[in-house]
């Protein structure tokens, strides 16, 4: 596991190093943005600075800024120090604040029943399988009773996930996705269907999984996203 999580960390940290905050995108992920909005939107401005929510993986702030503005107790954790210093301009540019920490989404550096909510876009697709089950089980134990999840994942119907060029980590991970395809050259790369998802949140009392698709027309191939609400 601490091999795997080392090329994650220098593979994001060149990225970042060589694309600075170019190297993701600059506004949040729309399934997030519904998440939010169908659970916290309608609180009041001291109900929402009451709420503490924590994104993994928050990287150079494409989705932590919006929730710092939206006037939440925000607070992100990344692997890569480099996405972190990224971040806090990010956040700085839009005028307001968040307490950012580098560390590692599966042991998680917050007592326990600490959070509201928890949220990851993107991230926790490039853990593997045993290391989905630690993240999900510090999620699990950082969240307060009630409190939600939301997951955006790559999903099992995506047209990678049916090549003969792929090399399987594990039962859900690639030890990358090949030239040609969508999000390529990533490192580790995971995949969840239903059945997986069920099984690695039975510990949470509701779970709701959308699906979403994304063609990409020039290489005719799709990805399949899964955004995963749970609650504990």
């Amino acid at each position: 596991m601490a091999n795997c999580e080392s090329r994650i960390g220098n593979s994001f940290d060149k990225l970042y190093l060589e694309r600075g905050i170019a190297s993701q995108r600059r506004y949040p992920n729309e399934s997030l943005i519904s998440f939010i909005a169908a659970h916290y939107f309608s609180l009041s401005p001291i109900e929402r600075s009451e709420c503490r929510i924590l994104e993994l993986g928050c990287g150079s702030g494409a989705n932590i800024w919006m929730l710092a503005r939206e006037g939440f107790d925000t607070w992100g954790l990344d692997l890569s120090p480099v996405g972190i210093d990224l971040c806090k301009q990010v956040i700085a540019s839009w005028g307001t604040q968040a307490h950012l920490d580098v560390g590692d989404m599966t042991k998680l550096p917050y007592p326990n029943c600490y959070f509201d909510v928890i949220v990851d876009v993107v991230s926790m697709q490039h853990l593997t399988l045993s290391q989905h089950h630690a993240a999900i089980a510090e999620i699990h134990r950082c969240l307060k009773p009630s409190g939600r999840f939301f997951s955006y994942h790559l999903g099992t119907g995506s047209s990678v996930c049916q090549s003969c060029d792929i090399e399987w980590y594990d039962s859900i991970s690639i030890n990358n996705i090949p030239e040609g395809y969508p999000l390529a050259g990533n490192g580790v790369t995971s995949f969840l269907d239903v059945p997986t998802t069920n099984v690695l949140y039975k510990n949470f009392k509701t779970l709701e999984i959308e699906k979403v698709h994304r063609t990409y027309a020039i290489s005719n191939n799709d990805v399949e996203y899964l955004a995963i609400s749970v609650q504990k």
